[in-house]
């Protein structure tokens, strides 16, 4: 696997930088996302996303949690 991979975000369609050979480094490093937020990312997209991607699906997940009392 290469240290850098080029990716365009399945969401917005913006270019990033995936570094899977050094995880501490790639964009997404400290997005803590729980295991409910990352299934339902993975029910809808199946290649990496960008950070504010990421964060702002990752906010979606709680709002709707909230909202349904979940």
């Amino acid at each position: 696997m290469s240290c850098h991979e080029q990716k365009k975000c399945p969401r917005c369609g913006n270019a990033f930088e995936c570094k899977p050979g050094n995880i501490t480094e790639c964009q997404c490093f400290g997005i803590v996302l729980s295991d409910e937020q990352r299934s339902w990312i993975e029910q809808k997209y199946s290649d990496c996303l960008c950070r504010p991607c990421l964060q702002h699906l990752q906010q979606q997940v709680n709002l709707f949690r909230e909202k349904h009392g979940l």
